[in-house]
């Protein structure tokens, strides 16, 4: 879907894209991580371009020609796609519907609220270490971005420390975003989010799904 043309880059809402053209269709460049779900599995993928018609992204595991999924890309609702050529890890994928790529690259949506990168539920067992105190504390859910997390401990806003995950031995450094009572039946404590210093790579956050 990339062409060999020279792009113009264009820096919207943080996110380098580039106009290109192929066919008449303009293609934008983007490296965002989306989510692909189908047959009851859930993929972390990088998009590498997307148009109003469909996309090119690397997965982690490739998936095959004819599957179809669900992919959620920030800025735009869930949509349906057909995975039409792949190439090593590289897929193309046909949209169900058009899509308004603009929203992709807006960083508020229309409800006003901040666009953020698709999450994926993620309950594990994990340790917060801020100093020396390693505090236990539970993934709900995680993103390229940051992590959802459960803990009896109190913490604050602006803490900064580490995320560590036994179970795929994955240390992680951020910081504490949000802090709020934990709302979940018959789970006390709070819930918070951590916000990675570094994004996650698309093969760091397979990883970290898989195990």
């Amino acid at each position: 879907m990339l062409t060999e043309q020279d792009p113009q880059d264009v820096d919207v809402g943080g996110v380098v894209a580039a106009d290109r053209r192929r066919g008449g269709k303009r293609h934008r460049a983007v490296l965002l991580i989306g989510r692909a779900s189908g047959a009851g599995t859930e993929v972390a993928c990088l998009v590498h371009d997307i148009s109003a018609g469909g996309m090119m992204a690397r997965f982690a595991v490739p998936p095959v020609v004819g599957d179809r999924m669900t992919v959620t890309i920030r800025g735009l609702d869930p949509v349906e796609a057909t995975v039409r050529w792949v190439r090593n890890r590289k897929a193309g994928l046909e949209f169900a519907t058009p899509q308004i790529v603009e929203r992709v690259f807006q960083p508020v949506g229309e409800d006003g609220l901040i666009v953020r990168a698709p999450r994926f539920a993620l309950v594990r067992p994990a340790l917060l270490r801020f100093g020396d105190k390693p505090l236990a504390a539970r993934t709900i859910d995680v993103s390229a971005g940051g992590a959802k997390i459960a803990t009896p401990w109190p913490i604050r806003v602006g803490d900064t420390g580490q995320l560590l995950l036994p179970d795929t031995g994955s240390s992680l450094y951020g910081r504490i975003c949000w802090v709020r009572p934990s709302d979940a039946a018959g789970e006390a404590g709070i819930r918070c989010g951590f916000r990675f210093v570094t994004p996650l790579s698309l093969d760091a956050l397979a990883h970290i799904l898989a195990g």
